[in-house]
């Protein structure tokens, strides 16, 4: 492959993490407000355990961002989908 095509593909992956990393953020943020409001113990568990694997996957990506194959970011990606579908469905 020419240094072109692997910097514009490195770049599009680095982009890739980024948003991801921002979207992360945005969620335990938005949990971490909700926490505050909730009075229901298993609710109040189920938000501690979530922020928890998010916060997790968080500094997990900052730690390996730079050298995360594109495989195991995928891989990372679905996980945080299962999570946030599994937040989606409890708090309903």
């Amino acid at each position: 492959m020419s240094k072109a095509i692997i910097w514009q593909y490195n770049e599009f992956i680095q982009s890739r993490k980024e948003k991801l990393v921002s979207m992360l953020i945005s969620e335990i943020i938005f949990l971490k407000t909700r926490f505050k409001r909730v009075k229901n113990r298993d609710e109040i568990s189920y938000l501690r355990n979530a922020l928890d694997k998010l916060d997790y996957l968080l500094n997990k990506l900052k730690e390996n961002s730079a050298e995360m194959p594109e495989q195991d970011f995928d891989k990372i990606l679905m996980l945080i989908y299962h999570i946030f579908k599994n937040i989606a469905n409890k708090l309903e």
